[in-house]
């Protein structure tokens, strides 16, 4: 479907203003939460982690921000934001492992750097080693997750439109050797996070798998869960998850279902290269299966079975982005 700026323009109200099943939010993570809306740069649309297609002792982690980059959001980074991955090797839903990420025009030409702490720096659009193996890169991007938006705020009346097809996001990619990230047991949980010195500073946004926040939780808690540590969800927003799947399905299902989706965290088993549920590719249908899982399989899918354009066979994975910010084809 052809796709113009003002029908993209017309597509960022349709993201603002969208309503979720558990509270106002947008797709997957985008534009979750207020505070996340209010600096776009540090608002965390997504997360990926899974093991690399080039060498599987690789694992590959992907944090996508800017919503609709260069049509409702920038396409830079916050420079006095904090971009952090999180791991945790022992399943205690604690901070094993911590990669924080920061950007700085250091030459004053408008041109960003990456600095990957304790492992490198070089420009954003750069692909570039890292101390002790792998490889990051940021820049701008096709939006990776795919989704019929239109149809979830009309009552789940699906149409198998693709809301986000012809979009941007600005990403962070990061490739590294499993060892590095793990402690003896493939098995690890995932998270991101971003904070700002700005207005009192502190945390903007925490996503771990999709659409926790933006779905299962309400619209006056979002910043406040956003907030709360990994450690801390199950007890402080269990009740209110609970009630909100079993509002979907069936009170079983909610019992069963909340200490699974709580904490809100990614776990990936980085010997394994099989997907969503076991961390997330960028082709994984996470909405599809969400939504049975959540309904019990009385919601099958959206009809949007892929991204609009193909991903890269090769690091950094994702389709380059789209030159005016819409797809035009």
């Amino acid at each position: 479907m052809k796709k113009t700026l003002l029908g993209a323009v017309g597509l960022a109200g349709l993201v603002v203003g969208a309503t979720a099943i558990g509270g106002t939010g947008g797709a997957a993570d985008h534009l979750d939460a207020p505070r996340a809306q209010s600096n776009p740069a540090l608002d965390i649309n997504d997360v990926y982690a899974f093991q690399s297609p080039t060498n599987p002792d690789n694992s590959v982690f992907i944090m996508t921000v800017n919503p609709l980059a260069g049509i409702l959001s920038g396409t830079e980074f916050d420079e006095r934001g904090a971009y952090r991955l999180h791991i945790d090797n022992d399943g205690d839903a604690k901070t094993d492992v911590l990669i924080p990420i920061s950007f700085e025009d250091r030459n004053g030409d408008g041109t960003q750097e990456m600095r990957v702490h304790g492992f490198n720096t070089d420009d954003v659009g750069t692909a570039f080693s890292l101390r002790g193996g792998g490889t990051a890169w940021a820049g701008l991007a096709d939006d990776p997750f795919f989704f019929d938006l239109a149809g979830f705020q009309d009552g789940l009346n699906f149409t198998g439109d693709d809301t986000l097809a012809g979009t941007n996001v600005s990403a962070i990619v990061l490739e590294l050797p499993s060892s590095r990230v793990t402690d003896g047991d493939p098995n690890i949980g995932v998270w991101a996070t971003t904070a700002t010195q700005q207005g009192g500073g502190g945390r903007v946004d925490q996503v771990g798998r999709p659409a926790i926040n933006t779905v299962l939780i309400g619209s006056d808690d979002k910043d406040a869960f956003n907030r709360t540590s990994t450690t801390d969800q199950l007890e402080v927003w269990g009740p209110k998850v609970n009630a909100a799947i079993a509002g979907l399905s069936s009170q079983a299902n909610a019992d069963a279902l909340t200490p699974i989706l709580l904490p809100d965290i990614l776990t990936f088993d980085t010997s394994n290269p099989a997907g969503f549920l076991n961390g997330r590719g960028l082709a994984d249908d996470v909405i599809d299966a969400e939504l049975a899982l959540l309904t019990e399989g009385a919601l099958a899918g959206d009809g949007v079975d892929a991204n609009d354009v193909p991903f890269l066979d090769v690091f950094p994975y994702l389709a380059p982005p789209h030159a005016t910010g819409v797809d035009e084809s």
